[in-house]
This record gives C-alpha cells, structure tokens and sequence, in this order.
C-alpha cells in the first residue's frame, strides 16, 4: 500500500475509534487494518495508536499526525472537486477545422451556439478542403466528409449522410446528350 492510502486507513481508525470500526467502514478487516497502521507506523518511526486489548486511543504523535493528515486530506478532497467542476465548463481554446461550405453554412452555426452557451471556451475555426493532420497541425476536432473514416489514430463518429446528385443545365443537355451510365460522363464536360 502507498502511503496515502495507509493514510487513509489511519484517518478512519482515528475518526471511528477503531480499528474493527474503520475496518467495518473501509471494508476491510481488523487484521488488514492493524498491518496498515503497523506499516505507517514503521514507515514514520513513531506509534500512533495507544492499543490494549479493548480500546486504540491516539499517541501525541498520533493527535499531531492526524491533525496534519486531516488538512491534507480535505485538500486533497477539494483539488479533486476544482478538477471536476472544471471538466464540467468548457474553457480554452477549441481548434476546428471543417470543410469549406459545410463549415460556414452547418458547423460554424452550432459551434456559436456552443461557445455562447461557455463563456470560458474560445474558438479556433480553420474553413479547409483539404486534407488535415489533427496532431500535426494542433486541430481538437475536424469534420469531415468522407466515404470512410480513415486509420490514422484518432477518434472518429459519423454524424450523417451526405446524398449526392449530378445534375445539369437544359441548355447542356440538349447540346450534349443525357448520360445514361456513370461511363458516358467521360464524354462530357468537368
């Protein structure tokens, strides 16, 4: 065991009043117990139970080293909640990349929303055709479109389907013919 987890076991036996009592609230039974606190013990080089066969009271090094112990640990606690509640606002900067006519007309819209909705996130929009390198080029998010996603290591969702059509002017066709097979559109303008 590590030292913050012998820690903890010792916060718990000191705040029960036990070991059977901590180790009924960790889970964990009274042996395991008592080798954790023995460890922590052997590790600091003081005792910090007084222990008789039907009570553990703390030592003066014990009173001390929980006192610290205690600070340390709701420290630790409140890091833990400043972490979380940060992952639940989006902040920074969001680096996007999509397609050119995709991007303004579809994605730039909802990406607006978005970072209205969070004030703390900036945004980050490259309007491109090109293809991307997301690592290379520092990019958070690309959409795409594409027949497949490729392999390169990255996460990828599809969000939808694209239809296409090929369509032409009257005029066109009545110069140039209707094609009646994907082959015929080799004769015809690009």
């Amino acid at each position: 065991m590590d030292r913050l987890s012998l820690t903890s076991i010792f916060l718990a036996c000191a705040e029960a009043g036990g070991f059977s009592a901590a180790g009924r609230a960790l889970n964990l039974s009274r042996s395991s117990v008592g080798k954790a606190i023995a460890r922590l013990e052997a590790q600091l080089g003081v005792r910090l139970f007084h222990r008789t066969t039907r009570s553990q009271s703390l030592t003066e090094d014990g009173q001390l080293y929980y006192e610290h112990a205690r600070r340390a640990m709701a420290e630790l606690d409140a890091a833990r909640g400043v972490m979380a509640s940060g992952r639940r606002e989006p902040a920074g900067v969001l680096r996007v990349t999509a397609p050119v006519c995709l991007g303004r007309h579809c994605i730039a819209p909802l990406l607006l929303r978005f970072a209205a909705a969070h004030p703390r996130l900036e945004l980050a929009i490259s309007f491109s055709d090109r293809p991307v390198d997301l690592i290379e080029e520092g990019y958070d998010l690309a959409v795409r479109i594409a027949a497949s996603l490729d392999s390169t290591g990255v996460a990828g969702r599809r969000l939808g389907a694209q239809r296409m059509t090929i369509c032409a002017a009257p005029d066109y066709l009545a110069r140039r013919g209707a094609p009646a097979t994907p082959a015929d559109l080799e004769n015809h303008d690009r």
